[in-house]
């Protein structure tokens, strides 16, 4: 596990009831050495959740140490509609359901007909695996470093997967794990993502996206019998954004380095290139990542999309402006459009500025693997109609890193490992 170290562990009740999930907060209570632990209902874990000065809100900025409050919870995989909901009427903070126990089968509605109506974006829905949200990374523009909170009844949960998917999924092709945290960063002492391995490559048509993300903690599932019913991928940035935006992540390097060996271990292997970031000297930057990728792996297929979320205000306080591209942050302030929708704050002629570079990079370095932009306007999809269309993507019906049916075997994308 990498270094985490927590201010305290709360362990909600009924956790330490199953021998397993028992062991697993021994292992990670040996790794986080809390300052203290508590055993919590719900009251209390709301308690402490709404303590703006234990758990802050405020995005990390740079170079912030944090040490997070760490929860130790459990799916109710029993538990009703109707139970949950009076729990939650009497204790508010569980309307998130992570927190409530009822989350760890996630469906994404982003991409479903009525959200891309209403927002215009390009997405695809997917039912996903979430087990951690919250993360051991300090990315400048993150919040998620505050809190973690940990599903302990992993195995349980495993077991209900298969009612689950064949309920809800039956014909989804890739399940993503996870993306509110990079999971690999608590292993192997949280021992999930093996469970989840091991499931998957006994799923003769259904796959495994393990999120990596901005991490280089890898070399324990060299070893794992995947089967080739695994996808790792990672989160990739350029040299100043790896380094001094994305605090205590490895480096561009170590996680071209991770991706390497991964898919000599026989991994599909992806990479998104987000958020990316306008740095000083952002094309250079850009251009170096994109020829030491390709010189150690075969992606079988590469998204990107821009920093989201963010004004120009808040690149101020929470970057080093002499760190970001001059024009970038002139034209973020020059920016006077109002009711900006969320996710497209920085202006659309920047963004395919962006974007139209990534593209004639990735053509010239490997005009056979395909690519998406991840959660974008279908304007800007059309925008860029021909460049796609040399890789037969299209806005409705391409592949990408996590969409359910963007699964190893599918005629869209770069063959790469063999499937077992």
């Amino acid at each position: 596990m990498e270094p985490l170290k927590a201010k305290m562990v709360l362990i909600v009740e009924g956790v330490l009831d199953d021998p397993r999930a028992a062991a697993r907060a021994e292992r990670l209570l040996a790794e986080l050495r809390p300052e203290s632990v508590e055993h919590v209902d719900d009251a209390r874990l709301c308690e402490v959740l709404r303590d703006p000065e234990i758990v802050p809100r405020d995005r990390h900025g740079m170079y912030r140490e944090i040490d997070p409050v760490v929860i130790f919870n459990r799916e109710r995989l029993d538990e009703t509609e109707e139970q949950y909901a009076a729990r939650a009427e009497a204790y508010p903070c569980l309307a998130q359901k992570q927190i409530a126990g009822h989350d760890a089968f996630h469906w994404r509605h982003t991409g479903t007909a009525e959200h891309r109506r209403t927002s215009g974006w390009v997405c695809t829905p997917a039912w996903q695996l979430h087990t951690i949200v919250g993360c051991h990374y300090r990315c400048a523009y993150c919040s998620l470093g505050h809190y973690v909170n940990i599903l302990m009844n992993m195995e349980e949960f495993v077991e209900a997967l298969p009612a689950l998917i064949d309920k809800h999924a039956p014909r989804q092709g890739l399940f993503q794990y996870d993306n509110v945290t990079d999971t690999v960063s608590f292993e192997p002492e949280y021992g999930g993502t093996k469970l989840l391995i091991d499931f998957f490559a006994g799923r003769p048509t259904q796959f495994l996206e393990l999120y990596v993300g901005k991490s280089a903690n890898v070399d324990f599932l060299l070893d794992y019998d995947h089967r080739g019913h695994t996808v790792c991928c990672w989160s990739l940035s350029g040299r100043t954004q790896s380094r001094e935006f994305e605090w205590r992540s490895a480096p561009m390097e170590e996680r071209i380095e991770a991706s390497h060996k991964c898919e000599e271990a026989g991994y599909h292997v992806r990479h998104r290139f987000s958020p990316i970031i306008p740095v000083r000297n952002w094309r250079e930057e850009i251009s170096e990542m994109i020829e030491l990728l390709f010189a150690a792996c075969n992606p079988d297929v590469i998204t990107f999309e821009t920093l989201r979320y963010i004004k120009y205000e808040q690149l101020l306080t929470q970057f080093d402006p002499d760190l970001l591209d001059p024009e970038f942050l002139a034209l973020m302030k020059a920016d006077d459009r109002e009711n900006v929708q969320s996710g497209e704050e920085i202006p659309i002629e920047f963004r395919r500025e962006i974007y139209r570079f990534v593209i004639d990079e990735l053509e010239r370095v490997s005009p056979e693997t395909p690519y998406a932009l991840c959660r974008e306007l279908r304007d800007t999809w059309d925008f860029f109609a021909e460049d796609f269309a040399r890789h037969n993507q299209h806005p409705n019906r391409y592949v990408c890193n996590c969409g359910g049916y963007s699964h190893p075997g599918h005629e869209l994308l770069r063959t790469t490992q063999a499937i077992g």
